[in-house]
């Protein structure tokens, strides 16, 4: 597909625009749209370096799942933020971040463009309008938290979590996220809410070139059922098998993944094989058209590319 993209003219690379220390280049667009291939070509063309901006492809174990870079691709272009983070990680977009920070300032150093290449709308938002700036919490707050959890059971330390702040309570409901809201509170005296309503950090202070890479809607879905056929006959359920066999606590972000939730689901003996392919298949549309409305509200690219 992106062999039919002129990627100097799409890219304006005539013009020059791009500078290794000052500028940053982010190809953005749904799941299963090209991004990666048009990055790789765009890499080749101006010495860059690509940098993964999807929450799925952090996971070490999700090398097909994920549709991870191939061994190839990652000996051809330098690739960083992609597989790994271990499944066990209750992994965030404030680790990412800090990651992509580092990242940055080591290329300076060797003078490599950075090309942020994704599909996580949160991950993309927080690299140009930073992150709230909710206090980590320590580690004896996290193990008081988990304590009060398991003496008095989800439901009610879910009630107590909603006296503390029904507004982020109403939205975040997963034991993860409760177990955030209450060390936060107990740390700091303040809510969730309230953190969100302070000032963001964290925004990566360069020039951002953003480009959007779109296609025709159910020609996406065709293509997503399509690789998630071709991820199964490749070996994706072995990679959700090892998960499971780990007993990765299911309310961590990877137990969530597209195809991992469902898989894991079979796997438990809960539906059939045929179910869990046609429910992960759901999901990926689903997940697609969130993609689509996120881009168009809350995206605005230097410039669109549309593919035919």
């Amino acid at each position: 597909m992106s062999s039919l993209l002129n990627v100097e003219a799409s890219f304006d690379l005539a013009e020059n625009l791009y500078h290794y220390e000052k500028d940053l280049i982010i190809i953005g667009g749904p799941t299963c749209v090209g991004k990666s291939l048009i990055a790789m070509e765009l890499a080749k063309k101006i010495d860059g370096v690509l940098i993964n901006a999807d929450s799925v492809q952090v996971y070490e174990d999700l090398r097909l799942l994920s549709a991870r870079p191939s061994e190839e691709d990652m000996r051809q272009i330098p690739h960083f933020l992609y597989g790994y983070v271990k499944a066990e990680k209750n992994y965030s977009i404030a680790d990412w971040l800090q990651q992509l920070h580092k990242v940055l300032d080591n290329l300076k150093k060797i003078k490599k463009t950075a090309i942020l290449v994704g599909g996580s709308g949160l991950y993309l938002n927080s690299v140009i309008n930073g992150l709230a700036p909710i206090p980590r919490l320590k580690e004896e707050i996290k193990k008081e938290s988990l304590l009060k959890l398991n003496e008095i059971g989800i439901d009610n330390f879910k009630e107590i979590n909603f006296n503390i702040d029904p507004k982020f309570v109403a939205k975040n409901c997963d034991k993860h996220r409760l177990l955030r809201s209450y060390g936060v509170f107990l740390q700091t005296n303040k809510n969730m809410t309230y953190w969100y309503k302070k000032s963001r950090q964290g925004a990566i202070k360069r020039k951002i070139y953003s480009f959007l890479i779109n296609l025709e809607r159910e020609l996406i879905y065709r293509r997503c059922e399509l690789r998630f056929d071709n991820m199964l006959k490749e070996g994706a359920l072995e990679e959700v098998k090892k998960i499971h066999e780990s007993n990765v606590d299911r309310s961590l972000p990877v137990a969530k993944c597209l195809g991992v939730k469902w898989l894991l689901s079979y796997l438990d003996k809960k539906i059939s094989f045929e179910e869990a392919i046609k429910l992960s298949k759901r999901d990926t549309r689903r997940y697609v058209k969130r993609q689509i409305t996120w881009f168009s509200h809350n995206y605005i690219p230097y410039k669109r590319i549309y593919l035919k």
